[in-house]
């Protein structure tokens, strides 16, 4: 359409333009129709060659700039589209680091929470653990503090009744050394009797009080010594009734047994308590 134009242009100003040359080549002369003609085609050809290659070269200029515009907006359109896929690549990039940042944080509190729960647990198993185990040890103390106090205790009696069993048997070596000694002096005096009957009977009246008095004595020092007799009596073994009590049987406290019968008997002879312990008494 461009090229329409400018031809239209061109054919509307040939004629003006050729009768100003064909009159200036002309001048004066006489005109020539077929002169005329011939030059104005040719003119008008030349014109039309001129303008075609201006044409084909406006066209062939047209076709690069459009195509050097395509190229360029194809380069710029690759360019905002690298640039754009970049951008997105790279908020994509961000928004991933973000994501796993957020993970790695609630994933390092809950191992945290996690750790402190099982440190929490582990605690109260250990301190339910320990505090069974310092009740038992505390129970167990008090058992063993009980248990010696009751020694203790043993001990004091035990203690008590072997020193009254040694004031016992002092007092009797006490008794059976007066014994002797009275039996000795009456011995003594019977045999002063019997060889002197006559003397006896001289002095009969003299010493009837002494002799009462010594009979009094004589009759209170027997009941002792029957009530002495009677006591070993019962320190005798009730078990062979010959070697004296050794053994002293728990928890009845009689002392009923010598040391060898002590192992063939299951219970105290004297009240039948069945035997949990004995001891040997030390009686000197």
């Amino acid at each position: 359409m461009a090229i329409q134009a400018l031809y239209s242009d061109n054919i509307s100003g040939f004629p003006l333009f050729g009768s100003q040359d064909l009159m200036t080549d002309i001048g004066c002369g006489v005109f020539n129709p077929s002169c005329f003609n011939l030059q104005q085609k040719h003119q008008q050809l030349q014109q039309l060659q001129n303008q075609q290659q201006r044409n084909q070269n406006m066209a062939f200029d047209n076709s690069i700039l459009v195509s050097n515009l395509k190229a360029i907006n194809n380069n710029h359109q690759s360019i905002s589209y690298s640039q754009i896929m970049a951008a997105q690549v790279e908020k994509q990039r961000l928004e991933i680091d973000h994501y796993i940042r957020l993970q790695n944080e609630r994933l390092r509190i809950m191992l945290q929470e996690q750790k402190k729960q099982q440190l929490m647990a582990m605690m109260q198993k250990i301190e339910s653990k320990a505090v069974l185990l310092l009740r038992q040890k505390d129970e167990e103390i008090a058992q063993a503090r009980k248990r010696m106090l009751e020694l203790e205790d043993f001990y004091r009696k035990l203690e008590a009744e072997n020193q009254a069993w040694q004031r016992v048997a002092e007092e009797n070596e006490a008794t059976v050394m007066f014994l002797n000694h009275t039996l000795e002096q009456m011995r003594e005096r019977a045999c002063c009797f019997n060889n002197g009957e006559e003397d006896a009977e001289s002095c009969c009246n003299e010493n009837r009080g002494d002799i009462e008095v010594e009979e009094e004595t004589w009759e209170a020092k027997v009941g002792d010594f029957e009530k002495q007799r009677k006591g070993k009596i019962m320190m005798v073994c009730k078990g062979c009734n010959s070697r004296s009590s050794c053994i002293l049987f728990l928890p009845c406290r009689h002392l009923c047994s010598c040391k060898a019968c002590e192992a063939f008997l299951e219970a105290c002879p004297v009240c039948k308590t069945a035997k949990k312990a004995s001891i040997e008494a030390l009686i000197f």
